[in-house]
């Protein structure tokens, strides 16, 4: 594969060589820049020199924000742009009277835009589940956010300016909703990072993180959701249906429907955690290890779940936002419908519990075998709390 740098090379000295021959075969001005822009080959040659010229601008705002790339960074800008170029595509087929040069080049100037914004939700993604990130990364990130923000709100202005003098539907509303979306998501992710650097200044003691972050993804969906009906709405009547939204419109709408039905769960669930999940007796918490396997702190009140297990009150509060599943066991967090039954079913025999021994009773082979998956279920439960609230990794407890 050819280098950026190599090909940049041999594009500026074709396009230099035209240049050069137009001027010095016309010898005037105004001819010569009636042969380049009549020459088909350069008209071409113009064209790709000014596709290089962004994609090496392109490059250099990654290299000032950003620096080198990771590998799972450059894996999910190349999955992400085979993606948007399809429906890129669509797009093209549905604004055809449209087509033009200068539809071409802003268009290449959105997809350049969108793969910043990949790069920058990655990139912060990666923060939050780094343990120590150096000072300079934290103000790249922040002022490549702004950067980008500055950005959309730029190229919306642009696309808002024709519609709102003309008042007719043209290519210019496909263009504002994609900066509207992508000026939204920038805001998010700006939001997220905030609240991580807020739980870092309370060395990951900050309870509410993850039902702000919840609410804001719950928010962030809901206006995504709407942009996209108003878009298609707009688009339906002059243009026919949106090929290219038809994919983003069902994931917006399936995201929404998923994240109202947690929110009503996590509301049923958390109304009356008091009469769903007791209070853990003395006797039960030192017969467990009494650590909370979600923050890996020491308990000393905490909730008991039907399969038996134990957590801090806040912990399982704060898990309930993104599972509905037993940290440990998986086993699935149902609310009763009767307090008393509950608790008569956990102060009394543990159905999961007895169940494990029982697969595990007939021979030391399967007892060992079920104290390895129990171990190993115990590991990833404590891999998916920790990549879901950052604090075992990135704030380890310290020793006395």
């Amino acid at each position: 594969m050819i280098r950026l740098q190599t090909y940049a090379a041999f594009s500026l000295l074709a396009t230099t060589s035209a240049v050069y021959y137009a001027f010095s075969s016309r010898e005037q001005f105004y001819p010569a820049m009636v042969y380049l822009s009549s020459s088909k080959i350069c008209f071409v040659l113009l064209l790709n020199t000014g596709l290089v010229a962004m994609c090496t601008t392109w490059q250099l705002v990654k290299r000032i924000f950003l620096g080198t790339l990771r590998e799972a960074e450059v894996e999910q800008l190349n999955k992400q742009s085979w993606r948007e170029v399809v429906e890129i595509l669509f797009a093209v087929t549905i604004f055809r009277q449209d087509f033009s040069v200068a539809f071409l080049t802003v268009v290449a100037a959105l997809l350049l835009v969108k793969a910043l914004h990949w790069l920058a939700q990655k990139r912060v993604d990666y923060i939050e589940t780094t343990p120590s990130v150096p000072m300079l990364s934290h103000m790249r990130v922040v002022s490549f956010m702004v950067f980008l923000l500055a950005v959309d709100c730029i190229f919306l202005s642009r696309s808002l300016m024709p519609l709102i003098k003309n008042r007719e539907a043209s290519v210019a509303i496909f263009f504002s909703f994609e900066y509207m979306i992508l000026a939204t998501s920038t805001v998010s992710i700006f939001m997220k990072y905030v609240f991580y650097v807020s739980d870092m200044l309370m060395e990951g003691q900050w309870e509410k993180k993850a039902v702000y972050t919840f609410y804001l993804e719950l928010i962030s969906d809901l206006v995504h959701l709407s942009l996209y009906m108003l878009f298609f709405i707009a688009i339906f009547p002059n243009y026919g249906v949106p090929l290219h939204l038809i994919r983003e419109l069902y994931e917006t709408f399936s995201n929404f429907r998923i994240r109202v039905s947690d929110y009503v769960r996590y509301r049923k669930i958390t109304s009356n955690m008091n009469e769903c999940f007791p209070d853990a007796t003395a006797d039960e918490l030192n017969v467990s290890d009494a650590t909370c396997i979600i923050c890996r702190e020491e308990m000393t009140t905490a909730k008991k779940l039907l399969c038996g297990h134990l957590f801090h009150v806040h912990c399982l509060r704060s898990w309930l936002e993104r599972q509905h599943t037993c940290p440990t066991c998986r086993a699935p967090i149902v609310p009763p419908d009767n307090g008393r039954t509950a608790s008569a079913q956990q102060h009394g025999a543990q159905p999961g519990v007895q169940l494990a021994a029982g697969i595990g009773a007939p021979g030391s082979e399967g007892a060992t075998s079920e104290n390895v998956n129990r171990r190993q279920a115990k590991l990833e439960a404590a891999a998916s709390a920790a990549s879901l609230y950052g604090r075992s990794f990135a704030y380890p407890q310290q020793t006395p």
